[in-house]
């Protein structure tokens, strides 16, 4: 799979887990008129891969230990922007687990998530494909690669 995307309305949302756990580090949705969460969402620049671009983010930006990117990745149509492309990875750290801080280094307001605990709150999630998406990360039944999320 080639994943190299120049077009700058695309974006990677990033999911960061906590494996051990099974838990995703969400932050609060930008939108006035819901109360929700969803993922950290960065530009890739003309030229940048997926994976640079969330690795740039989590490692210069946020200054984050050093990362793995899982090689599942999830595409879905941008729902604030009338073009692009959204593309959804997993990241987790190469040390057995991340620093205390992380959850104020992504945004001061993240709060730790299992699927299980967003599904019995009824919580709004964005991307909503991402519990989904999640729940079959952590059983290992979605294929290594890009896959559709619509």
């Amino acid at each position: 799979m080639d994943d190299a995307h120049s077009d700058s309305r695309d974006v990677v949302r990033l999911v960061v887990i906590d494996s051990p756990r099974h838990q995703l580090l969400l932050i609060p949705s930008e939108s006035d008129d819901e109360d929700g969460w969803t993922l950290p969402r960065v530009p890739i620049r003309p030229g940048e891969t997926i994976r640079r671009a969330a690795s740039r983010h989590l490692r210069r930006t946020v200054h984050l230990p050093p990362l793995r990117i899982s090689p599942l990745i999830g595409r879905l149509s941008r729902t604030d922007a009338a073009e692009g492309v959204q593309y959804v990875v997993v990241v987790r750290p190469v040390a057995e687990s991340w620093p205390p801080a992380v959850r104020f280094a992504i945004a001061p307001e993240a709060c730790w998530w299992t699927t299980a605990e967003l599904r019995s709150d009824r919580a709004q999630v964005e991307p909503a494909e991402l519990l989904d998406f999640m729940d079959g990360y952590w059983g290992g039944w979605l294929p290594d690669g890009e896959i559709s999320l619509e």
